[in-house]
């Protein structure tokens, strides 16, 4: 679908960046890797990459952006002057004579105060994310109305409502969405789309503040404290023990980063692994462990005490990042008097669970820390590959980052292009290999922000 007003920014000097994460279960063998040539040849240490992150999809990523940009069908994104009419689109919606069976019409809860810092990209609060190419957009819900246009794969438009049209042999049903768009010469148009063209995305303000009260609540009653960064950052100081010869858990959770945690010290060979940043709450203690418990992992667990730290804990936690893993969106919370407010919300890429991915961590974590910068190696020859601006580390390598650049091999010399600001491909599906993708504008303005002594990450699925 054509946009109006595309807005790509690509700021040319490049002054910070950031990685994804690790996909060993285990300590990685990258002591080095070196940039440059002629000469002017500068080396990484250890703590300066995170290794072995597959650039490959980055790739990807930014084939089908251009493809995109090209092709101009590009993000339905409310830009801020079109945002009072974009909110008014469904009043002119036609639905006479038609039978709707949803209203689309999710609000910030009264609860939650409102205030938008961040207003580079205002999105419609339930939005259809295209997940097929060439999907025809009528005027009415039947095929054989007028014809106004086609949506494409990754576009979001805003979802208005669902009505009974035209039966569709193919997808076996009569739902049709209404929805509203650009057109390419900007003016606002209203139609419908058939079921089966997308997947229904909507922001889950209620979900996000319970969220963040619930561990409000938790950390004023109880004694607690996080999986620390020192042993378990990228561990070196050690390995966590294997679980049966492997680095992973019956969970899918690996051992790198992590702690092991135990159901029962009398039975050490059953254990599963808690990844750093995890918020926990202390139930009890014996000689070497404390007896845990964390809000979004069942049962009770004892971990040895060097993986727990009571420093730099949540002591002043008035600030919130909650990621929505399962509609690739997240939304951003301060606390202001008694109220939690909405300071920003906004699109987001999650990890994925494939063989060279992982996804994103789910739970309650502290940050652990800011990065300006972080780099990545290459899959293949563990060659500096690129990085990605404005990283917030909050578990187990996971950061929330920018977008990620590739450096340009020009005549042996790696150069940096700049900072890119943008890709058609963020809060569409999980597409990371653990990490949390913003816009780079937006994870500038996070960086910026948070705190590691006041600031929660939130994943929900």
């Amino acid at each position: 679908m054509k946009k109006f007003n595309m807005m790509i920014f690509i700021i040319a000097i490049s002054l910070f960046a950031t990685s994804c994460t690790s996909n060993r279960p285990l300590k990685p063998d990258m002591t080095k890797v070196q940039i440059g040539g002629d000469g002017n040849t500068q080396q990484y240490g250890e703590n300066d990459i995170e290794p072995d992150v597959n650039d490959i999809s980055i790739k990807e990523d930014n084939k089908m952006t251009s493809k995109a940009l090209k092709n101009n069908n590009v993000d339905y994104i409310i830009g801020e002057k079109n945002k009072t009419d974009a909110s008014n689109s469904s009043k002119t919606l036609n639905t006479a004579n038609l039978t709707v069976t949803k209203w689309y019409k999710t609000v910030v809860p009264s609860n939650i105060g409102f205030d938008i810092l961040y207003r580079k990209y205002l999105m419609p609060y339930d939005y259809l994310l295209i997940t097929k190419d060439k999907v025809k957009i009528f005027n009415k819900p039947s095929t054989k109305s007028n014809f106004l246009g086609e949506a494409n794969t990754f576009e979001k438009v805003k979802l208005v409502c669902d009505v009974k049209g035209e039966y569709i042999d193919a997808t076996k049903t009569n739902k049709w969405y209404g929805i509203t768009w650009y057109d390419k010469d900007g003016k606002i148009v209203n139609g419908f789309i058939p079921d089966g063209s997308g997947e229904v995305r909507s922001y889950r303000f209620n979900d996000m503040i319970t969220s963040i009260v619930t561990l409000e609540n938790a950390l004023k009653n109880n004694n607690y404290a996080y999986i620390k960064v020192n042993p378990n950052y990228k561990d070196i100081n050690g390995t966590p023990p294997l679980l049966n010869g492997k680095g992973y858990d019956k969970y899918g959770k690996q051992a790198y980063q992590s702690a092991p945690a135990y159901p029962n010290l009398n039975y050490k060979a059953n254990f599963r692994y808690l990844p750093d940043g995890l918020i926990v709450f202390i139930n009890g203690e014996v000689k070497g462990y404390f007896k845990i418990k964390s809000l979004d992992y069942e049962g009770e667990y004892w971990v040895p005490k060097e993986y727990i730290s009571f420093d730099n804990n949540l002591d002043n936690f008035v600030k919130a990042i909650v990621v929505d893993t399962t509609n690739q969106n997240e939304a951003v919370f301060e606390k202001r008097g008694e109220k939690w407010t909405m300071i920003s919300y906004n699109l987001a890429t999650t990890g994925a669970k494939t063989k060279n991915k992982f996804e994103t961590p789910i739970g309650k974590f502290k940050v652990l820390e800011k990065k300006d910068r972080f780099y990545y190696a290459n899959d293949t020859k563990k060659e500096l590959a690129g990085y990605a601006p404005y990283a917030i580390r909050f578990a187990q390598g996971a950061y929330i980052h920018g977008i990620p650049v590739e450096f340009v091999n020009e005549n042996g010399k790696l150069v940096d292009p700049g900072i890119k600001e943008y890709l058609f491909t963020i809060g569409t599906m999980p597409r990371s290999h653990k990490c949390v993708r913003n816009y780079s504008s937006h994870a500038k303005f996070l960086f910026n922000w948070a705190d590691p002594n006041d600031t929660a990450v939130i994943t929900i699925k």
